[in-house]
């Protein structure tokens, strides 16, 4: 199936200069949001704290927040939980430190003597003051703060070997230029969808973890279709300029990044409307990935490349 014409001339790497402007604005403030945030952007898995979901019948989030930042809990998060079931359903995630061990907890399987079960009561309390009776936790989870801290920790070094795996396999099948511009793009990609994911409201967790695994691999594939397109190219060529090559090897390849990015786009975006409850933050990341990862695999990659290869003294102009 031939969505767009392989015949296209498009001058992408033309407009490379454009792409710079728009990816160093977007990766700038995507840092600006993550200082900012501080320690509020961390969710309970790598902070430490209680995650629940409570039963508020009339309400919504922000007066669920309101109501407990007024009974005195601090850095209290709210999101609406999206349920067939209940519509009346919130997450509400905070930080503290219990004298209980650092494992995580379900009420289901805790004791009447168990730390996690007192704040549940305590958070059930505040919110029936003000909000009324029929309130109900319905899960309280916990996690000491050490194991927040070493999720943190491990799940840093996961991503990075993950780029550190990608660099060595792309420069070993194609050349160190492409090995960097592919890294490269996959650090924009991860930085910029995080960036769009806090703005949103979200915090990081270990289901934004393995969204940003699953961004990474999904845009390498996409790099790598591109890159072997352009060794394809070079191979037929006996003498050829390297700005128009790339441009023609995304040309030839645009059809099919569009048309699997965006079946795969319209089955995220709804999984993101329709499935509910954590599932919307795997899946928002994952909306906003692939857009950023479309992009960047056009207007980063190669551009990245052929700054490289220039700074290294390469010719445009190449005679094989």
């Amino acid at each position: 199936m031939e969505l767009i014409s392989h015949d296209l001339k498009i001058d992408f790497m033309g407009k490379a200069w454009i792409a710079v402007i728009i990816s160093l604005a977007s990766i700038i403030w995507a840092f600006y949001l993550w200082f900012n945030l501080g320690d509020a952007k961390w969710g309970v898995d790598f902070r430490g704290g209680y995650d629940m979901i409570v039963h508020v019948p009339g309400a919504n989030a922000e007066k669920v927040r309101s109501t407990l930042e007024s009974k005195g809990v601090e850095g209290v998060i709210v999101q609406a939980f999206k349920s067939d079931s209940d519509k009346d359903q919130y997450v509400v995630r905070f930080g503290g430190e219990t004298k209980s061990e650092d494992t995580v907890q379900t009420t289901g399987q805790a004791n009447s003597e168990n730390n996690s079960e007192s704040e549940t009561k305590k958070v059930e309390d505040m919110l029936k003051q003000d909000l009324g009776q029929d309130i109900r936790v319905l899960k309280t989870d916990y996690v000491g703060p050490a194991v927040g801290a070493e999720l943190r920790k491990t799940g840093l070094v996961a991503v990075i070997l993950s780029l550190l795996a990608m660099l060595a396999y792309v420069s070993f099948r194609f050349e160190f230029s492409f090995g960097l511009g592919a890294v490269v793009t996959l650090f924009h990609d991860t930085i910029t969808t995080m960036g769009f994911y806090l703005f949103a409201g979200y915090t990081i967790n270990m289901i934004t973890l393995a969204a940003a695994l699953t961004i990474i691999g999904y845009s390498m594939h996409d790099n790598i279709i591109i890159f072997d397109r352009i060794r394809e190219e070079v191979s037929k060529a006996k003498s050829f300029n390297l700005i128009e090559l790339m441009n023609r090897a995304v040309n030839e390849t645009l059809s099919r990044t569009i048309i699997t990015n965006s079946l795969t786009f319209l089955s995220c975006l709804a999984l993101y409307l329709f499935g509910g409850g954590s599932l919307a933050d795997f899946s928002y990341y994952l909306v906003i990935g692939m857009i950023v990862g479309t992009y960047s695999s056009i207007y980063v990659a190669c551009p990245i490349a052929v700054l490289w290869h220039r700074y290294r003294g390469g010719s445009l102009e190449i005679h094989n």
